[in-house]
């Protein structure tokens, strides 16, 4: 099982950003290229976030989190997502840093990370790109990588990344995109630095 570094998420959730930004497709592939260029040379810029109304706060699942999870969750600049299963609430660790927050848990089944970043590259004359999968009623990309199964897409203005990965590669659970969609769709909110303005009191 690997554990994934602080500073990593954040790189990644960034690239993931970065990549809603391409060339149209009637563009020759040379035009395609110098726009890609363009789009990973613009300086990361922090994004407007829509902090969800208070009532979406999951009281709940909040005071599930241990103390020191519950702490940062409240400090994070973006709105904080975590899975709703208590199992994966009862011993995760959460980092909060300026730009971005991210969320690791694992049970005996399965390990779930969760990377939210409110930094994303936009250049003028480059239109997002969609992705082709919906998860929480958003257009967004699903892919698998050496049995971890990946789900990124954009909410509230903030770019998030879920990593769902089995204890055995050949889990039953993973053989298809199911479990990652699930645990996604099962994402509650549980605060952030903003929620106080939005009206809520994590």
């Amino acid at each position: 099982m690997r554990r994934v570094p602080v500073a990593v998420p954040v790189l990644l959730a960034a690239a993931v950003a970065a990549c809603e930004q391409t060339a149209p497709p009637s563009e020759s592939p040379l035009a395609q290229a110098a726009a890609l260029s363009a789009a990973a040379a613009a300086p990361p810029v922090p994004a407007h976030v829509a902090w969800p109304p208070a009532a979406s706060l999951d009281r709940g699942a909040l005071a599930a989190l241990p103390k020191r999870a519950a702490h940062a969750a409240g400090t994070s600049r973006v709105p904080v997502l975590v899975p709703s299963r208590r199992e994966l609430l009862a011993a995760p660790v959460i980092v909060a840093k300026e730009h971005w927050t991210s969320f690791w848990a694992r049970t005996e089944e399965i390990t779930v990370s969760i990377t939210m970043t409110r930094l994303s590259r936009k250049v003028p004359g480059i239109p997002p790109l969609r992705g082709a999968h919906i998860v929480r009623g958003e257009p967004a990309f699903i892919t698998a990588n050496e049995g971890i199964w990946s789900a990124s897409w954009v909410e509230s203005g903030v770019s998030y990344a879920l990593d769902v990965e089995c204890a055995s590669p050949e889990a039953p659970a993973c053989a298809s995109d199911a479990l990652v969609r699930e645990i996604a769709a099962e994402l509650v909110y549980v605060g952030g630095a903003g929620a106080r303005a939005a009206g809520g009191k994590p």
